[in-house]
């Protein structure tokens, strides 16, 4: 396949995950969770499948939709059924065990999927995630208790929305996660065109680069509830969206040193595994009554917040050059950090 064509159907679905999480993710504060989370697994399995047996551009794109919706539906109700289910200390813990799945699962599933293509095609790519997620399926159907939903919402589909935009800190807090995200973003998203640059890294050397990050992230996700629960999650998001700030701004100065790139990444792959788990436990609690809701938004801005670091960090590599992309990245880090400050309360 094609590289414009693998990166158009990423766009597709990356799109239909950011449009379609609120408008369905916010069903998780009406119907029963469990019903919801295996209803959107099943329809990602079904988009990945199809995608493994399209024989058009047009085909792929639509399954890759479909998976798109699958997932929106899928992973703001699991967000929101862990801070249902669980509370205090153990919230933190679970949090951090299934953020740190989901770094293992970005250190590994690129490089797994591009394993597969090689071994066979692209197809295989698409068959092996197809397979996982049914194991993932099966393991939701046996192990997920039924949670009905704790509201009646009587005043119909979108009380949950005025719900959110009426509770103080809501707004607030998903701008929290836009910035960051903006910040985090901008540079990851070209650090492997930076590291091919200065370094004449191939495709096999990048990929490890970020093999090297994902690990490092997720341990500290894993370890990252006990943390939080000593520290707070207040002080953990603080602490590191400075550091992370501070990491990024070191990757234009020093980053062109193989070894100092390596462990600037490491430590700021640590550094993000701890606070992004923070702000994760601390969105999940703001709209108690809404989760689903507040957690379909919390995804959406993640992407909103992709979307825009990509933009912007395009645009002045482009111009300028990498230092540009980590001053403009570190300012969106500290701008999260300063918005956490000012909000009179922050659950902890």
């Amino acid at each position: 396949m094609p590289t414009n064509t693998a990166a158009y159907g990423v766009t597709v679905y990356a799109l239909c995950y950011a449009i379609g999480a609120p408008l369905f993710g916010s069903l998780g504060d009406r119907f029963n969770k469990r019903f919801l989370l295996i209803s959107g697994c099943g329809i990602f399995l079904l988009g990945t499948l199809l995608c493994g047996l399209a024989n058009s551009l047009l085909t792929f794109y639509l399954y890759r939709a479909i998976a798109g919706i699958g997932a929106a539906l899928f992973v703001p109700n699991i967000w929101a059924f862990i801070g249902t289910y669980f509370n205090g200390q153990r919230l933190n813990q679970v949090m951090g065990i299934v953020m740190s799945s989901l770094s293992l699962s970005i250190a590994t599933g690129v490089p797994l999927g591009a394993l597969l293509a090689q071994l066979s095609s692209w197809h295989m790519a698409f068959w092996g995630s197809a397979m996982l997620t049914l194991i993932a399926s099966s393991i939701l159907t046996i192990a997920i208790p039924s949670l009905p939903s704790q509201n009646a919402q009587p005043d119909g589909y979108f009380t949950s929305f005025k719900t959110l935009v009426h509770t103080p800190h809501a707004i607030a807090a998903l701008l929290i996660t836009l910035t960051w995200m903006t910040g985090f973003y901008g540079v990851y998203t070209f650090l492997g065109v930076f590291a091919t640059a200065t370094f004449h890294f191939n495709t096999i050397q990048t990929g490890l680069i970020f093999i090297t990050y994902g690990s490092a992230n997720f341990v500290a996700s894993f370890f990252a509830g006990k943390l939080i629960s000593l520290l707070g999650k207040k002080q953990s998001v603080t602490i590191n969206g400075l550091v992370s700030a501070t990491l990024v701004l070191s990757l234009g100065i020093w980053g062109q040193h193989l070894a100092v790139l390596l462990i600037i990444l490491i430590v700021l792959a640590l550094s993000q595994g701890w606070g992004v788990t923070a702000l994760t436990a601390t969105i999940v609690n703001i709209v108690p009554s809404n989760r689903s809701t507040i957690m379909s938004f919390n995804s959406a801005f993640l992407y909103y917040g992709l979307t825009l670091g990509s933009a912007a960090g395009g645009l002045l590599l482009t111009k300028i050059g990498f230092y540009a992309v980590t001053i403009a990245a570190a300012m969106a880090l500290l701008g999260a950090v300063l918005i956490t400050n000012a909000l009179s309360h922050y659950s902890d």
